[in-house]
This record gives C-alpha cells, sequence and structure tokens, in this order.
C-alpha cells in the first residue's frame, strides 16, 4: 500500500465516523422532540387533574404546589436549548466536512470537475437544504409558546399572585425568546472555526478559517 492509497483510507475511516456523528446526532434530534411532547403532555395531564377537575382546597391554595404549573414552560425551554445544541453540533459537522474533506481532501482523488458532493452540493449549500429548517424549529417553538400560554390560563384560573407570577413570566417570555433565537441561529448560521497556526514555538497563534 502506498503513501497515497494509506492517506486515502485513513481521511474514509475519518469522514465515516464524522458521518455517524450525524446520523446519531440526528436521531437524538427525534427522540428529544418526542421525549418533550411526552413529557410536557404527562405534566400537563398531571396538574389539569390536580389542579383543575380534581379542586383546589383550602390547604391546597397556600401551598406552593400552585406554582407547578410553571415548570411546563422552564421544562419546554430546557429541551429547546438541548435540541438547539444538538443541531449546532450537527450543521459543526457538516460544515467541517464540506470544507476539509470534500472540497479539499477528496477532491483530488475526483476526475470529473463538475462533480460535487452531498455536504457541498445540498447540506451546507444553503440553509434551507439543512436536516431541519428554521420553520421546523419555529413549529416545535410554537409548542413550547403553546405550554406557557397554557400554564399562564391555568395559573390564573387557580389564583394568581402578582408577586410571585409576575417574575416567573417574565422569567419564562425572556427563556421563549432566548430558546427561539438559539434554535434559528442554530440552523441558520454559517460557522468559522479556529485552527491553530503555530509559529516560534512554543507560542501560539490563532486566526479564523477563510
Amino acid at each position: 500500500m502506498n503513501g497515497n492509497e494509506q492517506e486515502l483510507n485513513l481521511l474514509v475511516e475519518y469522514f465515516k465516523s464524522l458521518r455517524e456523528e450525524i446520523h446519531l446526532r440526528i436521531r437524538q434530534h427525534t427522540q428529544l422532540v418526542w421525549i418533550k411532547i411526552v413529557s410536557l403532555g404527562a405534566i400537563i395531564s398531571f396538574l389539569i387533574e390536580r389542579f383543575y377537575v380534581g379542586g383546589i382546597d383550602s390547604e391546597l391554595s397556600s401551598s406552593l404546589w400552585l406554582y407547578l404549573v410553571w415548570i411546563i414552560p422552564l421544562a419546554a425551554i430546557i429541551f429547546d436549548f438541548l435540541l438547539a445544541g444538538n443541531l449546532r453540533d450537527i450543521n459543526n459537522l457538516g460544515v467541517y466536512i464540506r470544507d476539509h474533506f470534500e472540497k479539499k481532501s477528496f477532491r483530488k482523488y475526483v476526475s470529473d470537475p463538475g462533480f460535487k458532493f452531498w455536504e457541498e452540493c445540498v447540506g451546507q449549500a444553503d440553509p434551507k437544504y439543512r436536516c431541519y429548517t428554521w420553520q421546523d424549529m419555529v413549529v416545535i417553538w410554537l409548542f413550547t409558546l403553546g405550554s406557557s400560554v397554557f400554564s399562564g390560563l391555568l395559573r390564573w384560573q387557580i389564583g394568581f399572585n402578582y408577586f410571585v407570577d409576575i417574575p416567573l413570566i417574565v422569567l419564562c417570555v425572556v427563556g421563549l425568546f432566548s430558546a427561539l433565537w438559539y434554535l434559528i441561529r442554530s440552523i441558520t448560521m454559517e460557522r468559522e472555526f479556529l485552527y491553530p497556526e503555530i509559529e516560534n514555538v512554543p507560542n501560539i497563534k490563532w486566526r479564523k478559517a477563510k
């Protein structure tokens, strides 16, 4: 086996590991979406049965249990940040494959100059072609928004405490729009990576990748 074959085999194995991580994270994304829906549905069902259908007795009305309704939007926001972070990693991997495998390392092994690989042609060519678009994320965020509105209405139904509930509402609103911004940015922004440029060791300088 000559040097070129060894280099190609090394690149292919490394490429396979990156693609496998992308596939794993895509599966994780779907799992997170379903876990979010099922978890919030279970919490909402419990709270409706506990506070609305079953009624509120005098002992319960003075306890901290009444503020459990705010766990719904807070849990949804946490899930949204987990989803966004996972999508950010998927897109980072795609950009890395496009720029360092498809446009550089693998290009010299392709005789057809017009041939394009997946990430450079589709996957990372435009945000609308990525595995999850901003429209998909808005739908997920709208589920979070709807659960937040439900929490507010339920809290109003069982008794509103302005000194406690208003700060919680502000916290939820800030979290909602932060989650939306993070979700959209995670699938629409173009990545720039940092790579070490070693000059005059042991000093290490950093530069932005072009």
